[in-house]
């Protein structure tokens, strides 16, 4: 089915552990003494204890991440056909690459990551790097559905998937699915002729695994 027939698709994309194997570690502080290095994936689960505080400067350390990343070629041979498919048909679906650090300290070393594999990240029209990490007060999850909802606003997207290495993060997106504004769902029911009985937009919520393979994910 052609895609201006069946509608834009948009596309999320973790990138820590998901795009990248990636070495920095979040700090635990207590007292102003390092008492614990967390990952990426434990980062996603911990709960501050009293007292403690974390330091992230290891996530905003461009370098650090230019120099010791690993790609995931699997991950990153899909982002790049999508890519691919959405510049050849001049479709108006996105990728975005949703990651829960905040901005880094030298944004053209932190892209040039990206260029060095073949992802065309230039292209804003079609991909675009959003920072979870610069909102504040609650979880990476919450934090990431709020971005997703903001271009889901735009009543244009019919299928919407995550693609991530947290089950928490996508267990979030997957309450989402059941959960769309009213609002939006009428409006991609008008863009598309979409009937009543139809449902208005797909979503799909995808586990990256140690190997670099996804596994569908498809209950809260």
């Amino acid at each position: 089915m052609r895609e201006d027939n069946y509608g834009y698709g948009i596309t999320f994309v973790d990138i820590d552990e998901t795009l990248f194997h990636t070495s920095a570690k979040v700090i635990v502080k207590k007292d102003n003494k390092k008492i614990k290095e967390l990952s990426n994936q434990e980062f996603n689960n911990y709960i501050l204890k009293s007292g403690e505080e974390l330091d992230f400067s290891e996530f905003v350390d461009s370098k650090l991440f230019y120099e010791t990343s690993e790609p995931i070629k699997s991950i990153i041979n899909q982002v790049k056909n999508i890519i691919r498919g959405i510049e050849t048909t001049e479709s108006k679906s996105k990728i975005i690459l949703l990651t829960a650090r905040k901005d880094l300290e030298n944004k053209e070393l932190f892209l040039q990551t990206f260029r060095d594999q073949g992802i065309d990240i230039d292209n804003k029209e079609v991909i675009y790097i959003e920072r979870a990490g610069n909102i504040s007060g609650m979880s990476i999850a919450q934090k990431k559905r709020i971005i997703i909802m903001k271009y889901l606003k735009q009543g244009i997207f019919r299928r919407c998937r995550l693609i991530d290495d947290s089950k928490e993060n996508i267990r979030e997106f997957l309450k989402l699915a059941r959960n769309v504004p009213s609002e939006i769902e009428e409006a991609v029911r008008k863009k598309y002729e979409i009937s009543s009985e139809e449902r208005a937009i797909h979503f799909y919520g995808l586990l990256v695994l140690p190997d670099g393979k996804l596994e569908p994910v498809t209950h809260v």
